[in-house]
């Protein structure tokens, strides 16, 4: 039965429309030895976020940056599912991959490669899943979003956006995140985010029914960041039941964003498992 319910998931996404994806691509990439590796961000995010820990990884082989849909430099586009995103993902590993990758996801980056890893499981050579787990989540992201709603359009510099944010988010940290998706036009700034997508987006929802039934048996490391809560106690069991392979780490002191706030303790942890 999971081979029928496998088949019917993937006839279901090659025909659910795709973007190509923007990705930047570093290390060896026409001569690499190692297994390729892909990057993928969560919300708010894009490539650019994980150049400095692609550069740390790219000796003897590709390490791949993507841009998701309605992030970065990938086109915008009204929907923003689960099946959007592992849609896309099979598409850009179908035109740019020769062979498996290692997958590295995080939060809704991870959302895209645990669905990817569980559909298409002979693209995925290894799994990582950053501080997300393997199931649905309720939206929680209301006072981004009201900032990313700025009309920032008339503003002369960056330092006057953050005291207009401010008001709205006092995370100094967050606003920072996400003055990355900020970009300056002739007159002022912009936001390189689809908004309006994103903040209706459903893609939170439907892991549980779209993937159930479904494992993936190759190696797959989470990790969980001690300061986060959203990987939970119970999701272990959760884990277990998709991937069977499963190695769980958490990485004291570390947050949410745990590639910035313990990028030491996070590169000591994924560089012996990307190599074994």
């Amino acid at each position: 039965m999971p081979d029928t319910e496998r088949q019917n998931l993937q006839k279901h996404l090659r025909a659910t429309e795709t973007v190509a994806l923007s990705f930047s691509a570093r290390g060896t990439v026409a001569n690499a030895s190692e297994t390729p590796l892909v990057l993928v961000h969560g919300l708010f995010g894009s490539s650019r976020n994980w150049q400095s820990i692609a550069a740390e990884l790219e000796a003897n082989r590709a390490v791949y940056s993507i841009d998701q849909r309605n992030h970065g430099s990938s086109p915008h586009h009204p929907s923003h599912t689960i099946y959007d995103m592992v849609a896309d993902l099979h598409r850009w590993s179908s035109e740019h991959l020769k062979s498996p990758a290692i997958f590295l996801g995080h939060s809704m980056g991870g959302l895209a490669t645990m669905g990817l890893a569980l559909a298409f499981p002979e693209m995925v050579n290894k799994l990582i899943v950053v501080d997300i787990a393997p199931r649905d989540y309720s939206p929680h992201h209301g006072k981004e979003f009201e900032a990313l709603k700025m009309d920032v359009s008339s503003f002369r510099s960056r330092s006057e956006i953050d005291a207009a944010m401010a008001s709205i988010h006092d995370d100094p940290g967050v606003r920072k995140f996400l003055q990355m998706n900020l970009e300056r036009t002739s007159n002022g700034y912009r936001w390189i985010l689809n908004v309006d997508a994103l903040a209706s987006a459903d893609y939170l929802q439907g892991f549980d029914t779209i993937f159930e039934g479904l494992t993936y048996s190759k190696p797959t490391l989470a990790i969980k960041g001690e300061k986060s809560n959203y990987i939970q106690s119970e999701d272990r069991q959760v884990f277990d039941r998709y991937f069977p392979e499963l190695r769980f780490v958490e990485l004291k002191n570390a947050d949410h964003w745990m590639h910035y706030s313990a990028q030491e303790a996070f590169l000591g942890t994924i560089k012996p498992f990307i190599a074994g």
